[in-house]
């Protein structure tokens, strides 16, 4: 290629660094949540470092949270950073024109987000790659059992089935409206399936109900797959997890592209980039399994086993 076309590459990135090093950005977080914080960090380390940066936290206040959305509406920054579904609700009902990259709000479509403003980065990885992933771990086992409430996973449970029946998985969905339901929709679930998937749906996930998830299907010897290396640490065979720094770098990676007038995905949900398999050895060995050691391999977390090496996170990643 001419000289010529290096030098308007090289004109080009400069300028476009320049024009995102000296933006300024508002940065609102729901709470002072670890999981929130991570992403934070990861967002931070992913823009320039000469980036004008201004930090306010909610408290859990949506609240408070609009009022802050209202003093920087009044002066807005070239962009806003939401982490978390209150400072993204408080962004959404106060700010308008200024555009808004959100992260860590688990089934936003709920809530009306994204407005036509705003892009968001999804918590859940699409159901597909979350059965592939589940299915690797488990190539000899077809039936699924997975519980759900129509409110918040309908939609995703509907392409749950059209995943499963792609990749020859039978998908035996169960449909709960209430925490006192899960016990028996549970016991009645196990003997009919050979692995339980575990979704982040509030109605389903809690801290009273994951000790009888954990219970349950280690005495029934049912594979339990879910979204959290806290609970892959405490006895499910396997997760498919997304690193909230992860998550904050794809967020910086967008608010870029966005500032530099290269990204025109306004109004639009992203799909959460790099997740990673947490396996736990101890759990496959209790279950009578024979791990893959390709897939052993290429787990980005292991708990248990000769040599293994437990990556522990300081914190819950249940839901944010």
């Amino acid at each position: 290629m001419p000289p010529m076309f290096f030098v308007f590459v090289l004109f080009l990135l400069t300028s476009l660094s320049g024009i995102v090093g000296a933006a300024e950005i508002a940065i609102l977080k729901s709470a002072g949540l670890p999981y929130y914080e991570q992403a934070i960090v990861g967002f931070k380390a992913g823009i320039p470092a000469t980036t004008s940066v201004k930090e306010y936290d909610l408290n859990g206040q949506l609240a408070e949270g609009r009022q802050i959305a209202k003093f920087l509406r009044a002066s807005p920054p070239d962009l806003i950073f939401a982490v978390g579904l209150k400072a993204a609700m408080a962004v959404k009902l106060e700010i308008f024109d200024t555009p808004v990259v959100f992260c860590m709000v688990l089934n936003p479509e709920p809530h009306g987000l994204p407005a036509s403003n705003m892009t968001g980065i999804a918590v859940r990885p699409p159901a597909e790659t979350q059965l592939a992933a589940l299915r690797s771990a488990i190539p000899n086992r077809n039936r699924v059992g997975v519980l759900y409430d129509e409110e918040h996973s309908g939609d995703f449970i509907r392409q749950a089935h059209r995943a499963a029946k792609q990749q020859g998985l039978e998908l035996l969905a169960v449909a709960v409206h209430r925490q006192e339901e899960i016990p028996h929709a549970v016991r009645a679930l196990l003997p009919k399936i050979d692995a339980l998937w575990l979704i982040q749906d509030q109605t389903v996930v809690s801290e009273s109900a994951i000790p009888f998830f954990l219970e349950s299907t280690l005495d029934a010897k049912v594979p339990l797959f879910t979204f959290s290396s806290a609970l892959v640490q405490q006895g499910a065979l396997g997760a498919l997890i997304l690193n909230p720094s992860t998550v904050g770098q794809q967020a910086a990676h967008i608010v870029i592209a966005r500032l530099s007038g290269q990204h025109s995905s306004t109004g639009l949900l992203q799909t959460p980039e790099h997740p990673q398999l947490a396996l736990n050895l101890n759990s496959a060995e209790h279950l009578g399994l024979v791990l893959p050691p390709e897939l052993i391999r290429s787990a980005g977390h292991l708990v248990g086993g000769p040599g293994a090496l437990a990556q522990r996170s300081g914190h819950s990643d249940l839901i944010p």
